[in-house]
């Protein structure tokens, strides 16, 4: 299946809106510091952070590959959220496990 074009829209519109959702999840804090980290957020809101730029993601390629006309499926909102689901999950324990290097 050749979807590259579908993966690249879909990571460049959550690099788009990675900024707006760092504005949401930190505020003003975000905003006057430019030496920012996503390991200086608390864990709900990394988790949120990284959930709503994952679900854009899924949502995104799954709705475009659907209008390709590759999946035919009625169920994109399931699929969206249980892969965001599993697709966190993984995210949250990579920062788990990563050593931070300053």
């Amino acid at each position: 299946m050749n979807t590259g074009g579908v993966h690249a829209f879909s990571s460049t519109l959550s690099a788009f809106l990675r900024l707006k959702f760092l504005h949401f999840f930190d505020g003003k804090n975000f905003i006057n510091r430019n030496d920012f980290s996503i390991y200086e957020l608390p864990l709900i809101r990394k988790m949120l952070y990284i959930f709503s730029l994952v679900v854009i993601h899924h949502f995104s390629l799954l709705i475009l590959e659907m209008l390709k006309g590759t999946i035919y499926n009625r169920i994109v909102l399931f699929r969206t959220i249980l892969s965001s689901i599993f697709t966190t999950i993984l995210c949250i324990i990579y920062f788990f496990f990563r050593k931070i290097k300053h």
